[in-house]
């Protein structure tokens, strides 16, 4: 009975015939069309070519004066339309390819409009470029009929959950990353407005620069004392913090207060205390016998004042984390530990820290691409956009030529050394992790 009834299933429950291929094929050719237009338009905007491409529809988003971020952007919204048009002309009877078409035509239409906002800010928007958004609708209903309703649905509900956070990630995060990576090779001069290939000139060019260096070795001196010196000093307040004390909720708010406090404010009173003349350290310093006291804002001891400062606001954000690590360590290994006789010591040796590596070494991957990360620190202690070599830190160097010397190329050029940087480290700290877990 129950194949018989398997048998008597009418036809369309059991296949689905695909609805829009035709109409697919015909938005995929108009897709590849206008992407090879715009592709050339934004090429012409970079004046890779000796001519301007006059295409009102798409040159027009591209014109007022060619900007050059506009015109990336462009590049992109081109290599867009042209695979959306190649995925409707080859895969125009595909079910299964239906569902990633109808995914990749909504991103393309929330692009589009993020597209024509930041074209009108720049000043190279035109009105007819609105005409446009009938190409991804058009595509999109055909899209459409080679699905089921339900699951176009389905689909258009979850897509439209994530399109703000994905477009907002594209267009301030992807794409301004993208945009740095092409202008690594560039020579993109604001002050000039020159713009031109150089090729790995701006890599060169490292050699001879005399604070890419010092700045480098600060940077990294910075990194290797700071990462181990705040994770150690955030270990020891949640411990302190995690027993029963009184007041305990009390001086955690404290301890997490300058996390959240203004960091303007914070340095101002930390420069305050540590004042050559009048601070409250120089004071103390002098009243125990010390004749020479340190000046915390020049060359020595300007590192280490701001590897304390930074210590000292970001801390109490990683206590918080470690607490909650040690609340969820079970109290059984504990007691387990004490009948075997172990005392505190051997409880935090053998208990505590193998229990707590996942969250030390979550906590020492943000510390490091935060101590790589570091500036406005560095601009508050040093009370100057332009610290001197004994100070100058990796990102204060790409901060000084992008915006003080207006050399957008080898200020890229610079960020993509210090990406290459965090990200080897990175990985490394993941391989040195997952070693660690094979061998134990």
């Amino acid at each position: 009975m129950a194949s018989t009834a398997v048998a008597k299933k009418p036809p369309t429950a059991l296949h689905h015939e695909t609805q829009g291929g035709f109409a697919l094929q015909v938005m995929g050719v108009v897709c590849v069309a206008f992407g090879v237009f715009e592709f050339i338009s934004a090429l012409s905007s970079f004046a890779f070519f000796p001519f301007e491409l006059v295409v009102p529809w798409s040159g027009a988003m591209l014109g007022a004066g060619g900007h050059v971020y506009i015109a990336f952007m462009g590049l992109i919204f081109a290599v867009l339309y042209i695979l959306l048009g190649l995925l409707g002309l080859v895969f125009s009877r595909s079910l299964r390819m239906a569902y990633v078409q109808l995914g990749l035509c909504l991103f393309v239409l929330v692009y589009h409009l993020a597209f024509l906002a930041v074209s009108f800010f720049a000043g190279g928007f035109h009105y007819l470029s609105i005409l446009l958004l009938a190409i991804p609708i058009l595509y999109l209903t055909g899209a459409a009929k080679n699905t089921n309703n339900r699951k176009i649905k389905n689909t258009v509900t979850a897509y439209s959950f994530i399109a703000p956070n994905l477009v907002g990630f594209g267009i301030f995060t992807l794409i301004p990353m993208g945009f740095a990576l092409a202008l690594g090779f560039m020579d993109w001069n604001l002050a000039q407005n020159t713009f031109s290939f150089v090729g790995l000139d701006n890599f060169r060019r490292m050699g001879s620069d005399h604070l890419f260096w010092p700045s480098l070795r600060n940077t990294l001196y910075f990194t290797v004392v700071s990462v181990p010196f705040t994770l150690i000093l955030s270990l020891g307040l949640a411990l302190l913090l995690n027993n029963k004390i009184r007041g305990r909720a009390i001086f955690r708010s404290l301890m997490f207060f300058p996390h959240v406090a203004s960091l303007i404010a914070m340095a101002a009173v930390w420069n305050q205390i540590f004042h050559p003349s009048w601070g409250p350290v120089t004071q103390l310093l002098q009243a125990l016998g010390v004749a020479d006291v340190p000046r915390w804002t020049i060359t020595p001891w300007v590192i280490p004042n701001i590897i304390l400062f930074t210590a000292w606001r970001n801390m109490g954000y990683f206590m918080i984390i470690y607490l909650a690590g040690l609340q969820s360590i079970p109290q059984e290994l504990y007691e387990a530990a004490a009948i075997d006789g172990a005392g505190a010591w051997h409880k935090f040796r053998y208990v505590t820290l193998p229990q707590l590596r996942f969250v030390t070494f979550f906590v020492s991957v943000l510390l490091t691409i935060m101590s790589f990360r570091v500036f406005d620190q560095v601009i508050m202690i040093t009370n100057t956009e332009q610290p001197g070599t004994g100070s100058s830190m990796l990102v204060v160097h790409i901060f000084r030529v992008a915006f003080l010397n207006w050399n957008m190329g080898y200020a890229s050029a610079l960020a993509l050394v210090l990406l290459g940087l965090v990200l080897s480290i990175t990985i490394v700290q993941f391989v040195v992790q997952k070693r660690y877990e094979n061998d134990n």
